[in-house]
């Protein structure tokens, strides 16, 4: 049976029921279940990661992932609280901007997850390995982001303002923490050979995957870069 990988983003924070695939279906087994639409007719949004795979030997060693994902997304969900509750002016609109940035690479680093349902890309997760090096740091990066733009926000809410040297000392954790594009992940993408082209090739979106990663996280940083630097 053909894969049937929809063009469009999946959202790391949505659930939604899917049909059952059959065995052939080699995209990915299940890696999460949806919840049904809301009472507006929106999805209902949640700050949880994807529950296992179908089948428990296909997450294996993957459960970092998980942990790593659940904590991102937590702390999103956290700022996303903060900046609901009373930051107000011209920078909370900037940290607001700079978190919706922060949900583009969570978002980018999902996509991921997905791909990693392949049996192909199981020595890429292996511990080391450029992938999963990529993967590790990026969650820890964006990590950080969170953590100053939650400094900032919390700041922004007291009479006193924010602490700009503590926001320049976070910014500084958080540059030294920025995953940059890896050669060996390119090198290693390149040995795949994906027929990208081929509607029935499960990793077709791979290097597009991969590619958001890249981008997403090249914007954000800037973006942090040309405000704090």
């Amino acid at each position: 049976m053909a894969s049937t990988k929809s063009p469009a983003r999946r959202d790391s924070k949505q659930l939604r029921a899917v049909p059952n695939r059959t065995a052939s279906y080699t995209r990915f087994k299940s890696p999460m279940q949806r919840l049904e639409e809301g009472q507006d007719g929106g999805s209902a949004p949640i700050t949880l990661p994807p529950p296992p795979f179908e089948h428990e030997t296909l997450v294996q060693g993957l459960e970092w992932w998980l942990d790593a994902h659940m904590g991102l997304a937590s702390g999103l969900a956290w700022l996303d609280q903060l900046l609901d509750g009373g930051a107000t002016g011209a920078f909370a609109a900037t940290v607001r901007g700079l978190a919706a940035q922060a949900e583009g690479v969570r978002d980018a680093l999902y996509e991921l997850y997905c791909d990693a349902a392949d049996e192909r890309l199981r020595d890429w997760t292996a511990t080391g390995a450029p992938f999963e090096v990529q993967v590790r740091g990026s969650y820890a990066w964006c990590a950080s982001v969170v953590t100053l733009l939650g400094a900032i926000t919390n700041g922004l809410r007291s009479e006193g303002g924010p602490d700009w040297s503590a926001a320049k000392a976070l910014f500084r954790d958080v540059e030294r923490k920025y995953a940059r594009p890896s050669q060996a992940l390119k090198e290693a993408l390149n040995a795949l050979q994906l027929a990208t082209n081929n509607p029935t090739e499960p990793l077709r979106n791979l290097p597009q995957d991969l590619g958001r990663l890249f981008m997403e996280s090249m914007a954000l940083q800037g973006a942090l870069t040309a405000r704090f630097a």
